[in-house]
């Protein structure tokens, strides 16, 4: 099954086409903050003589803004190329076709999501990698271990973001009703628990990608632990409950498909 959902993957290009897109939006940011200083002496309605002097910031302050500024549409992009993976079977009849061959839900749905999380990483770190090695052209040195702790403490919500889309896609009968679920959802589970108290804002989503900016501008693990260990503890939670959720979908869909099919060819 892993084989199969990666050869879609090819047959599709999205395994090329995330890594691409994920590159494109985070290496923008050094090469936008390499820029500015010119955009800005360059640019027109200034009062005549007017100097603008803007501090250099330094490389890691600067690869620390490319995971900010990549969360919200690296969101977007994620639930656009998982949204149709099991609710486009559905309503192309495929899934009817796997139903009835012996084919566990569990390993069905184990084949997807591990496919996606693999597509998922390694298009995170490709894209962290060439983003920071631009950086540090740019900008000078890196420390390079604390560009791939700092990943990798980000990259758990990216993974929930797949999760609650192939969720929804399993409950949703289209691949747009599935989108819209998970890009509503994953809105308010990374921006509303910061207005609901300080323990919601602790184990929520939104603590990862502080604690990834804090261990690529240097702080120390410790002082990152404090601040991203209970929202990865909650981001796991979080992960577990929709990827069982998604399972009893499975479920209640294989029998359904199952008597149909019965009642079609008995």
């Amino acid at each position: 099954m892993i084989r199969k959902e990666f050869q879609e993957l090819m047959k599709t290009y999205k395994i090329l086409i995330v890594p691409i897109v994920f590159i494109a939006l985070m290496i923008t940011q050094p090469i936008t903050m390499k820029m500015l200083p010119d955009i800005l002496a360059n640019s027109t309605g200034l009062p005549k003589g007017t100097v603008i002097n803007i501090p250099t910031p330094s490389a890691p302050e600067v690869l620390s803004t490319a995971i900010s500024k990549f969360s919200s549409l690296g969101t977007f992009v994620l639930i656009l190329v998982v949204m149709g993976t099991i609710a486009g079977e559905k309503a192309s009849g495929v899934a009817s076709m796997v139903f009835v061959k012996p084919v566990s839900r569990a390993k069905y749905y184990l084949a997807k999501a591990i496919t996606y999380y693999t597509l998922t990483i390694g298009s995170m770190l490709i894209g962290m990698g060439i983003t920071a090695y631009y950086t540090e052209l740019l900008f000078g040195k890196l420390d390079w271990a604390h560009v791939w702790l700092g990943t990798f403490m980000y990259i758990p919500n990216l993974l929930l973001v797949v999760t609650t889309t192939l969720c929804a896609s399993s409950f949703f009968a289209n691949a747009v009703g599935a989108g819209g679920a998970s890009l509503v959802f994953n809105i308010v589970v990374f921006t509303v628990p910061q207005f609901l108290g300080k323990f919601l804002d602790m184990v929520s989503p939104g603590g990862l990608p502080n604690a990834a900016m804090m261990i690529q501008e240097n702080s120390t693990l410790a002082e990152a632990a404090i601040t991203g260990l209970p929202g990865l503890a909650g981001v796991l939670a979080l992960n577990l409950v929709f990827f069982f959720m998604a399972g009893t979908s499975w479920s209640d869909l294989k029998s359904r498909q199952g008597a149909s099919l019965w009642n079609t060819f008995g």
